[in-house]
């Protein structure tokens, strides 16, 4: 194994937080500037955002406060972050909460973890846009649109799309109108960090973990004190790629689905290792497998090749939620928890149980059919509109969509 000291650092102190409400203490190294705005979202299991506070923070300053109110019992996560001239320029690492109480009530803010591809914002209708930069262009995603919008020279930070579309940025506050529909007024949001992250060679021959603090290298044929200087250089333009850089190697990624050579996985991030000193180029892929499966719940429609009747109305209602290592729904009748692994390049569904309500017996056997499916994944696969395959040794097991 090989070790870089890369400039990736944050501290995370834990003080106990009081049941409830609390006050969520944020720090920082550098002097804010004037204009930054400090938020702090607070995540259900679905990853909805269930509560958004945003405060202004004194210039150069370097700590601020937030009171946290009540939290539901649907309250998963906790994230902080500055805002300023339109993008997140610091974050803390995401925090689980448990039993509505956060854990942490001193959030350390870092730049590095507000590495991302894109810009996220979330307008006042409650969908999350992203907004990525290509010059004096930008790209935007509002749900099932995808908008390429040019840079006006009459009005500074202003863009229009061949559709008249258009979106004016102005601070931390974003005007978005789209054909026919009433202008939404957006704001930016906070992300997923990038960082952890691992990257894994196509063909195994190398393997990169990219940490909070630093970087392990294992790459045949490296030498140590090639790789002992001054640390990682990550460049972020938020353009759907990010470049980082050490003195011998560097790692090109690209927010792009990726498979490795026989396996049954897709990452959500395509990855490019150059060696300098060969110029060698090597492809794989990166980041967190269960990111493309967590999230809203999954609403199956087959099992084993046959669609669900449109007349069984409580069959319809059979759900997928995955996230943090467990899989979790409903069936038929029963609702079922168990573990969501990643290992050996499979994916599988291990120590499921259920509930024991009654149940008539079609529909029971139903549920039988679909803990068995899961039981016997292996692996997954999603299609262009968003549907999720879960297979088999490579075979159709079962299918489910997103409302």
């Amino acid at each position: 194994m090989r070790f870089v000291c890369a400039v990736l650092s944050m501290s995370l102190f834990c003080v106990p937080a009081s049941a409830w409400a609390s006050t969520v203490t944020l720090a920082w190294n550098d002097a804010a500037q004037v204009g930054t705005e400090a938020v702090l979202l607070v995540r259900s299991e679905d990853g909805a955002t269930s509560v958004s506070l945003r405060n202004p923070v004194a210039a150069n300053s370097t700590t601020t406060q937030i009171d946290l109110p009540p939290l539901a019992r649907t309250a998963q996560t906790l994230q902080a972050g500055l805002i300023a001239d339109g993008a997140v320029i610091l974050q803390s690492a995401i925090v689980s909460i448990v039993d509505r109480t956060a854990p942490q009530s001193h959030l350390m803010l870092h730049q590095n973890l507000a590495v991302g591809f894109n810009d996220a914002w979330e307008c006042d209708d409650g969908r999350i846009t992203q907004v990525f930069q290509h010059g004096d262009r930008l790209e935007i995603r509002y749900g099932a649109t995808s908008l390429s919008l040019q840079a006006q020279s009459d009005v500074a930070r202003h863009y229009v799309s061949e559709d008249g579309s258009a979106i004016t940025f102005a601070g931390n506050q974003a005007e978005l109108t789209l054909p026919g529909q009433a202008p939404l007024v957006c704001q930016p949001t906070l992300f997923r960090p990038v960082l952890p992250l691992e990257a894994i060679a196509a063909n195994g021959d190398w393997r990169i973990e990219l940490g909070q603090d630093a970087a392990l290298i294992d790459l045949p044929g490296l030498e140590d004190e090639s790789l002992s200087s001054a640390g990682l250089a990550i460049m972020a333009p938020r353009n759907g790629i990010i470049e980082i850089s050490a003195p011998s190697v560097s790692l090109r990624l690209t927010q792009e689905r990726c498979r490795l050579q026989d396996n049954a996985l897709i990452f959500p991030v395509l990855a490019e290792l150059t060696i300098y000193a060969s110029g060698q180029i090597s492809g794989g892929c990166a980041g967190s497998v269960m990111e493309l499966l967590s999230g809203r719940d999954w609403y199956v429609t087959s099992i084993f090749g046959l669609p669900l009747s449109n007349s069984a109305k409580d069959s319809r209602d059979m759900t997928l939620q995955i996230g943090d290592g467990q899989i979790s729904g409903r069936g038929t009748c029963n609702r079922y928890v168990g573990r969501a692994l990643i290992a050996d390049g499979r994916l599988s569904f291990r120590e499921l149980g259920t509930t024991r309500l009654a149940c008539p017996a079609n529909l029971r056997n139903l549920e039988l059919r679909f803990l068995d499916a899961l039981e016997a994944t292996s692996g997954f696969d999603l299609s262009r509109d968003g549907m999720l395959i879960l297979q088999a040794a490579q075979m159709p097991i079962l299918t489910a969509v997103r409302r």
